[in-house]
């Protein structure tokens, strides 16, 4: 996946040329938006690259012969994009409905190029956020990361599975992230630890 913002013909953001290429009318407005938190909730420029990116890879595959891929736009953006066990099947399909996969791919980018697009190519600011926005700011980001990281275990092993590589019957995931304060041996979820202010101990 390339990492390039610029594009060497002439200047023009990687990103607007994507834009105009698979005419993603108002994405940069919607971005930016996003990025700032003008609905209220700010967005990470991570989420917003892995949104701009499958809006691109939706929008290739809008335009071919593989309609019935579209619904399942997210496991397969996360399954060429993670480069999984599903992706060389996802790919021969792909591109037997004439798609050009590492063609859409170098079309995606990276959150640093969000983040240049925003700051140098709209002039995008972020109001300064309070310590309780900094807090649900970074909850946010733990859940979502726990919530991909159980979604990515359950379906590498269902693929296994599937594909004989494991022996698997009815089963769960549980995805746990601890926190041990090792000044009184007390151990929180991470997410009870943030909203808590952090350990007991501390406050008395």
């Amino acid at each position: 996946m390339t990492t390039d913002d610029s594009q060497s013909d002439g200047g023009t953001s990687k990103v607007d040329a994507v834009i105009q290429k698979y005419d993603l009318v108002g994405m940069g407005a919607e971005l930016e938006n996003r990025w700032v938190g003008a609905d209220g909730e700010k967005e990470s420029t991570r989420d917003l690259a892995d949104y701009f990116n499958r809006s691109v890879l939706e929008s290739a595959i809008d335009g071919s012969d593989a309609p019935t891929l579209s619904g399942d736009i997210q496991q397969v953006y996360q399954s060429l994009h993670e480069d999984d066990a599903d992706a060389p099947l996802i790919r021969s399909r792909l591109e037997q409905s004439g798609i050009d996969v590492e063609s859409v791919m170098a079309d995606f980018i990276s959150h640093q190029t969000v983040y240049r697009y925003l700051k140098n190519d709209r002039g995008a600011a972020r109001p300064e956020q309070t310590p309780a926005e900094r807090k649900e700011s970074a909850i946010d980001s733990i859940q979502r990361l726990r919530g991909r990281t159980t979604a990515v275990t359950r379906q590498t092993i269902e693929s296994l599975n599937k594909n004989d590589a494991i022996s698997v019957g009815d089963f769960n995931i549980i995805n746990e992230v601890q926190v041990l304060c090792e000044d009184c041996g007390r151990s929180y979820d991470i997410v009870a630890f943030l909203k808590q202010d952090g350990c007991d101990c501390q406050s008395k």
